[in-house]
C-alpha cells in the first residue's frame, strides 16, 4: 500500500510539475461584471449549437466574442454542462506547448481529464502532439457528461501541425464533447464535411453586433445616462452595432458636455474611428492614469506587483481598480482578480500612443518585465520582453539558461527553434548551451542532416575549448543521433566509450546513454551486455525519476527478448512495462506505445490475434513517432499481418508500402529493408512465388551478389536473411552454395544465442531435406526445430510458412507420443485448423506439469540456491516485478502456491 501511495504521489507530482510552469490565467474565462448586458438572442443562437460538434465564432476585434462565450458557459453550467477554457497567445504556436495547455484546460475543468497528457508533456523530449492528442481523446471518450472546450483568440495560432491535429480531434470527438473556437479570422480548418452533416454552427460579426435595443441599453450603462431614441439610432448606424465602437463612444459621451455636438462630429463606420474615440477617451483622463495605461500597454498580461516593479511605483492595485471602474477595456483573467489584460483592440491603440513616450521609457519597461518574469520562473515571457526591449544579449542569455529544460524536459522544440531565428549567429555560437539544445531538438524532431551539421560544429568547439562538461552532453546527443539514424554499430561503440569515459556523469545522461548501448547490443546479438546496460540505465533513471527513460528500458528489454527468440520473456517484460507506464504516464501515451507496439508483435507470434489487434490500435497514433525503427517496424508488420489474415492482402501490402515510404523519407534503410522483405513474404504466403522472387530481385535480396554476409557497418536483418534463404532453397537448382549459406546462418544463430532465428532456420532446413526426399532426416530436423520453437513461444512463424511444415508436424504428432513437445504440437495444429489425433500422455513421472521455459528453469535453480527476489532480479538483470511474474508462472505450471512447494515438486519430477 505504501508503495502504491508513493507511486500515486509521483504521478500526481508529474502533473503538478507540469502545471507549475503553466499560466493559470489562460485556463479560465474572463471574470464577468454583474451588470453585464444580457444578450438573449445571441445566447439562443449559442444554445442551438449545444448538440453540434463544432461552433465557429469569427468576428473582428471588438465584437464581444470572448465576453459572449464567457456569459454562455456560465449560463449552461447550471444545466450540468461543464466547460474547459483556453485563452491562446502567440507563444502557443509551439505545438507541444499548445498541447500542454489544452491538456491543462481539460484538467482544470475535470481532474479526471488530461492527467496522463500532462505527465507525458512533462517528459518533454519524448512527447509528441500525436501522442498527447490521442491521450486526450482517450480521456474525452470515457467522459460521462456534456463538456464544451473553448479555444479563444485562435487567430494567434498559425502553426500548420496544430491546425491539422485539431482537425483530427474534431473528427473523432465523442458526442458528449463540443469544441468552440473564437477567432478574428476564418478558421484554417477543413469543416465542409461537418457543415454537410449539420455538425457545425457558424457565427460571425452579423450575429455579434448589438441590435438597436441592446445598443440603447449598453450606451446608457457605460455613459451613465440614456440617449434619446434618435441619438441611439444615429450612434448605432455609425458603429453598425460594433460593441467596441459603442463602448468608446459611450466613454467619450460621458466626458462630453454637449452630446448633440459630439454625435454631429462623430461620423464614419471605418474602424479608424478607434483612433478618434481613443483620443477622446484617453485625453479626458487625469495625466497620471493616462500615463499608467500607456506604460502598461506593452504587457500582454499583468498584475499589480508586476506593474509596481516596471513602473517604479507602489499603488498599481489602486490604479487597476480605477481603470476597471471606468470600464476602460480591462479584463480580469482569474477568479482572484490578480491577473489582467487590456482588450486587444484597446491595447493596440495604447501601444501606438506609447511610442510618444520619451527616450527609452518603453525599452526600460520591457527590460524590467523580463527580469520580473525570469525571477518568477516564467521564461517564455522573460525572453519575449527581452526581444521587445531589443536587448539581444539578454535574450540570448535567457535562451541559453532555459534551453536545457525547454528541450530535454519539456520538448518545446518549435519554441527554441523560433527563438534561434531571431538571434544573430554570433550570439548563438558564443553560448554552447543554446547549441546543444538546438542539436537535441534537431535529433528529436528527425531533422538529421541539420543535427549532424550542428553536432560536428559542437564537436569541433569541444576539441578547441577542452570543455569536458560540454563534450559530455554533445557526445550523449551524438549517441542518440546514431541510434535514431539506424547506425547501431556506431551507437553501440560510442555509448560504450561514453560510459567508460564518464562513469560519474549526471544520472539522466547516464540513463540515456545506457539505453542507447542496450539498443546497439540488441541489434548485434550482444544480449548479456545489453541486459547489463539496462541494469545501469534503470538505476540511473530511477535516481532522477525519468519515467520515459524507464519506459524505454522496458521496451529495450522486450526487444532483446524478442531478438533472442524468448517470446515468453518478452511478454513478461511487456506486462511489467505496461504496469510502469500505467502508474506514471498512461498506456495511451508515447511511452506506452513503445511497449504496446512491440507487445502487438509478440501477441501475434503467440497467435493471440485479438490482443495483438488491441495493442496495434493503442499504438497506432504513435507509429511514425519513434526514434528506434523497431517500434515502428513492429507496428507496421503486425498491422499488415493482421490485415492478411482477415483476407485483405492488398491492404496489407499498402500498409507495408506506407511504412516503407516513411523509411525513405527519413532515410532509415533498416526500416525500408525489413518492410520490403515482408512485402516479398506476403507474396509467398499468397502463393505468388514468382512475384515474390521478382520483387525480391528488385530490392536486391536475391540475385547476383545477394545472400553474401552484410558489410561490416550493416546489421543483418533476420527477416531479410530468412527470406533470401527461403527463395534460394525453393529454386529448382538450389545447390551446395545455398546449403552452405543456410548452414552458415545456423552456426551464427547458434553462436549468438539467437534461439528464435535458429528455430526458423531449422524449419527451412527440414523443408529442404523433405523436398530432397531425405524424409527421415527431415522429421528429425523438424523435431529439433519444434522443440526449440516450443521453448521460444513461436507459433505464427510456423503457421504463416509453408503448408508442408504442418503435414510434417502432423506426422511427428502421430508417431512420436513420447515427444516432450506433444502439447505444443497439438497447439500448433489446432491453431492451423487441423484436428490432431490425441497424442499419448507425457512421461508419467511428470504428471500434468506444463513445460517450463529455460528462464524459468534458471530461476528454479537460483531459488534452490536460496536467492530472494531482489537477488534474483540483480542476478538476471530483471526488475523485481518481472521476477515475481516469472514466479507466478512457475507456481501455476507446477500446480503449487509457494517456493518450498515449487522446489519439492521440481525435485519430484526431475527438473532439478
Amino acid at each position: 500500500m505504501a508503495q502504491q501511495q508513493r507511486q500515486q504521489a509521483r504521478r500526481s507530482g508529474a502533473a503538478e510539475a507540469s502545471a507549475a510552469v503553466l499560466v493559470e490565467a489562460k485556463l479560465a474565462p474572463p471574470q464577468l461584471s454583474l451588470s453585464l448586458l444580457a444578450r438573449s438572442q445571441l445566447s439562443s443562437l449559442l444554445h442551438a449549437g449545444l448538440s453540434r460538434r463544432l461552433i465557429s465564432v469569427t468576428a473582428p476585434a471588438g465584437y464581444g466574442k470572448t465576453t459572449a462565450l464567457a456569459q454562455w458557459v456560465a449560463q449552461v453550467e447550471p444545466l450540468g454542462i461543464g466547460s474547459a477554457w483556453l485563452s491562446l497567445d502567440t507563444e502557443d504556436n509551439d505545438p507541444l506547448r499548445f498541447m500542454r495547455y489544452l491538456a491543462a484546460a481539460l484538467h482544470h475543468a475535470d481532474a479526471r481529464l488530461g492527467r496522463n497528457a500532462l505527465a507525458q508533456a512533462d517528459g518533454g523530449n519524448l512527447a509528441s502532439i500525436d501522442a498527447l492528442m490521442a491521450s486526450l481523446l482517450h480521456d474525452l471518450t470515457g467522459h460521462d457528461r456534456r463538456l464544451l472546450l473553448v479555444l479563444d483568440d485562435f487567430h494567434l495560432v498559425h502553426h500548420e501541425a496544430v491546425h491539422r491535429k485539431l482537425e483530427w480531434l474534431v473528427a473523432h470527438l465523442p458526442p458528449t464533447v463540443g469544441l468552440v473556437i473564437a477567432s478574428r479570422t476564418r478558421l484554417p480548418l477543413s469543416v465542409s464535411q461537418l457543415r454537410l452533416r449539420g455538425e457545425l454552427l457558424e457565427l460571425d460579426a452579423a450575429n455579434f453586433g448589438l441590435n438597436l435595443d441592446e445598443a440603447a441599453d449598453f450606451v446608457g450603462r457605460v455613459s451613465g445616462a440614456p440617449l434619446d431614441r434618435a441619438q441611439v439610432e444615429t450612434l448605432h448606424g455609425l458603429t453598425e452595432g460594433w460593441i467596441a465602437g459603442l463602448q468608446l463612444a459611450s466613454l467619450a459621451l460621458r466626458e462630453s458636455g454637449d452630446r448633440s455636438a459630439f454625435l454631429a462630429d462623430f461620423s464614419g463606420t471605418d474602424r479608424d474611428i478607434t483612433d478618434y474615440l481613443g483620443e477622446q477617451v484617453l485625453d479626458s483622463l487625469r495625466p497620471e492614469l493616462r500615463a499608467f495605461l500607456l506604460r502598461t500597454a506593452g504587457l500582454d498580461r499583468f498584475c499589480a506587483e508586476l506593474c509596481d516593479e516596471v513602473l517604479r511605483r507602489d499603488d498599481s492595485r489602486a490604479m487597476l481598480a480605477e481603470v476597471q471602474s471606468r470600464n476602460l477595456f480591462l479584463s480580469g483573467l482569474d477568479r482572484s482578480r490578480t491577473w489582467f489584460r487590456y482588450h486587444h483592440l484597446f491595447a493596440d491603440y495604447l501601444r501606438g500612443r506609447a511610442r510618444e513616450l520619451p527616450g527609452d521609457t518603453v525599452r526600460a519597461i520591457h527590460l524590467r518585465a523580463s527580469d520580473w518574469f525570469h525571477r518568477h520562473r516564467l521564461p517564455h515571457e522573460a525572453v519575449r520582453h527581452a526581444f521587445e526591449a531589443q536587448d539581444l544579449e539578454r535574450a540570448a542569455d535567457l535562451v541559453a539558461s532555459f534551453s536545457g529544460e525547454l528541450v530535454q524536459h519539456r520538448g518545446e522544440h518549435a519554441t527554441l527553434l523560433g527563438w534561434l531565428t531571431r538571434l544573430p549567429q554570433a550570439l548563438v555560437h558564443a553560448r554552447p548551451k543554446i547549441r546543444t539544445g538546438h542539436a537535441w531538438s534537431l535529433v528529436l524532431t528527425r531533422r538529421y542532416p541539420e543535427a549532424d551539421q550542428e553536432l560536428r560544429a559542437l564537436e569541433a568547439a569541444c576539441a578547441e575549448s577542452g570543455d569536458d562538461a560540454l563534450r559530455r552532453i554533445v557526445e550523449m546527443i551524438r549517441c542518440v543521433y546514431w541510434a535514431h539514424t539506424g547506425e547501431l554499430l556506431l551507437a553501440k561503440a560510442r555509448s560504450e566509450a561514453w560510459l567508460q569515459t564518464w562513469p560519474e556523469a549526471d544520472a539522466f545522461l547516464t540513463g540515456v546513454v545506457a539505453n542507447v548501448l542496450a539498443s546497439g547490443c540488441c541489434a548485434t546479438e550482444a544480449f548479456e551486455q545489453g541486459l547489463r546496460a539496462l541494469a545501469i540505465a534503470r538505476r540511473a533513471l530511477e535516481e532522477c525519476r525519468a519515467d520515459y527513460g524507464l519506459a524505454w528500458a522496458c521496451a529495450l528489454a522486450m526487444m532483446i527478448a524478442m531478438r533472442r527468440g524468448d517470446q515468453h520473456e518478452a511478454m513478461a517484460q511487456a506486462r511489467a512495462g505496461i504496469a510502469t507506464v500505467e502508474r506514471s504516464l498512461g498506456v495511451a501515451s508515447y511511452a506506452g506505445s513503445m511497449i504496446t507496439l512491440l507487445a502487438a508483435e509478440v501477441c501475434y507470434e503467440q497467435n493471440d490475434l485479438v490482443q495483438a489487434q488491441r495493442f496495434v490500435d493503442q499504438g497506432l497514433p504513435f507509429i511514425d513517432e519513434h526514434g528506434l525503427v523497431e517500434m515502428t517496424t513492429a507496428g507496421y508488420l503486425t498491422r499488415a499481418r493482421l490485415l492478411r489474415l482477415r483476407g485483405d492482402p492488398a491492404a496489407a501490402d499498402a500498409c507495408l508500402l506506407e511504412g516503407e515510404s516513411l523509411g525513405h523519407r527519413l532515410k532509415l534503410p533498416r526500416l525500408v529493408r525489413i518492410l520490403a522483405a515482408e512485402r516479398c513474404t506476403l507474396r509467398l504466403q499468397s502463393g505468388a512465388a514468382e512475384d515474390a522472387l521478382k520483387l525480391a530481385q528488385s530490392y536486391g535480396f536475391v540475385g547476383h551478389g545477394a545472400g553474401s554476409p552484410p558489410a561490416a557497418e550493416l546489421i543483418e536483418e533476420d527477416s531479410v536473411c530468412l527470406l533470401s534463404l527461403r527463395l534460394r532453397l525453393s529454386a529448382h537448382n538450389a545447390g551446395a552454395a545455398v546449403l552452405g549459406a543456410l548452414n552458415d546462418a545456423l552456426r551464427r544463430a547458434q553462436r549468438d544465442g539467437h534461439q528464435g532465428q535458429l528455430a526458423r532456420l531449422l524449419v527451412q532446413k527440414a523443408l529442404h531435406q523433405h523436398r530432397a526426399l531425405d524424409r527421415a532426416q527431415a522429421l528429425r530436423t523438424l523435431d529439433e526445430a519444434l522443440a526449440l520453437a516450443a521453448r521460444c513461444g513461436l507459433l505464427r512463424s510456423l503457421l504463416d510458412g509453408d503448408a508442408l511444415l504442418l503435414d510434417m508436424a502432423q506426422a511427428i504428432h502421430a508417431s512420436r507420443g513420447e515427444s516432450q513437445h506433444t502439447g505444443y504440437l497439438q497447439q500448433l495444429l489446432q491453431a492451423a485448423g487441423r484436428s490432431p489425433q490425441p497424442a499419448p500422455r507425457a512421461a508419467a513421472e511428470r504428471g500434468d506439469a506444463e513445460e517450463l521455459t529455460e528462464r524459468e528453469l534458471k530461476i528454479l535453480r537460483l531459488l534452490k540456491a536460496g536467492l530472494g527476489n531482489r537477488e534474483l532480479a540483480q542476478s538476471l538483470f530483471l526488475s523485481e516485478a518481472t521476477v515475481k511474474w516469472h514466479l507466478h508462472n512457475i507456481f501455476a505450471k507446477l500446480g503449487v502456491k509457494n517456493r518450498t512447494s515449487a522446489l519439492a515438486r521440481a525435485q519430484e519430477i526431475s527438473l532439478l
